[in-house]
């Protein structure tokens, strides 16, 4: 087929469409459309796995304990603990010197002692070099001895207070250790906070101070153990953070 070009002008065609005289009219679907209609089901069905029906872990409820504040009054109680330790460090010095003269057998010993919650001294033969006899004759020249189980008490009254006073929200540890009258004597051993000590000797270390051996014998504080403490005390004297 050939095929000319001609750089002519070519008039463009102009042809008109008579309108149609007949007008549409909707009809019906027949019985068989209707039908395939009726019975046709989705393209496509989706199911979705385990992992997309649960989009997130389900939320857990943590309640957490924050515990009090320290106590305003926490620096009086510190000042009055270091009070109550010179004094029954006194009155220690003055029965182990005594000692050293009426019982030299005790004496020597690496005897330690506590304050039970009757407010009496019990002797605590952590070294084994007591027998019964000799824990009974030095359990009672330590309550016999002057002023030594009056000082005892006072030091054990005093450290009570200020672990009280102490705040497990201000990461005291004080504050994480709930001491009693109940559980001191299962807490502190007395005798190596009193007695004289080599620095460079680290055996026996953890002893030598109150808030070590609070740490690691004493008992963890809990929301339970704050609760009886507000009880026994009435409220006095400690701040509730809310």
């Amino acid at each position: 087929m050939a095929l000319s070009v001609s750089a002519a002008h070519l008039a463009p065609a102009t042809i008109s469409l008579a309108p149609s005289d007949q007008k549409r009219v909707p009809q019906a679907p027949s019985d068989v459309a209707t039908q395939a209609l009726a019975n046709a089901g989705p393209a496509a069905i989706y199911h979705p796995s385990e992992a997309a029906q649960t989009l997130s872990a389900p939320l857990e409820v943590v309640n957490t304990w924050v515990g009090r504040s320290d106590s305003p009054d926490l620096p009086r109680f510190v000042d009055r603990f270091n009070g109550a330790h010179g004094v029954l460090k006194s009155a220690f010095n003055a029965f182990q010197a005594s000692l050293a003269s009426t019982a030299p057998d005790l004496a020597g010993t690496d005897y330690g002692f506590t304050v039970q919650a009757d407010g009496r001294l019990k002797v605590l033969d952590k070294a084994g070099q007591l027998s019964d006899a000799n824990v009974q004759r030095l359990t009672d020249l330590l309550n016999r001895a002057p002023g030594l189980q009056a000082a005892a008490v006072a030091y054990r009254n005093a450290a009570i207070d200020m672990v009280d006073a102490g705040s497990p929200s201000s990461g005291s540890l004080m504050g994480f250790r709930s001491l009693t009258n109940e559980n001191f004597a299962s807490t502190i051993d007395l005798a190596p906070l009193l007695r004289p000590h080599d620095p460079s000797n680290l055996k026996g270390a953890q002893d030598r101070l109150f808030i070590t051996q609070l740490a690691y014998k004493g008992e963890r504080a809990t929301e339970e153990t704050e609760r009886a403490m507000f009880e026994r005390r009435g409220g006095e004297v400690i701040n509730v953070t809310v």
